[in-house]
């Protein structure tokens, strides 16, 4: 599970797949034309905000809030 993922490098490498998951997809068009026009712009949004180095969360604070959620 992505939660127990402890390494930033394996969650860069995981970032990098998804990443090209989605930008392939969207190329390829193998879903895109069966979302709704509300769902693509979500995802369009989605990908410019990737894009912008403010939204970017550190491992360590995204772990510190995950390990408060699970009370450790």
């Amino acid at each position: 599970m992505i939660a127990h993922i402890d390494d930033a490098e394996s969650l860069k490498e995981l970032k990098t797949l998804v990443v090209s998951f989605v930008g392939n997809h969207i190329k390829d068009t193998d879903y895109w034309d069966e979302l709704s026009e509300v769902e693509k712009s979500e995802l369009e949004h989605a990908i410019l905000e990737r894009e912008d180095a403010s939204n970017h969360v550190s491992h360590e604070k995204v772990m510190k809030t995950y390990q408060s959620w699970i009370g450790k």
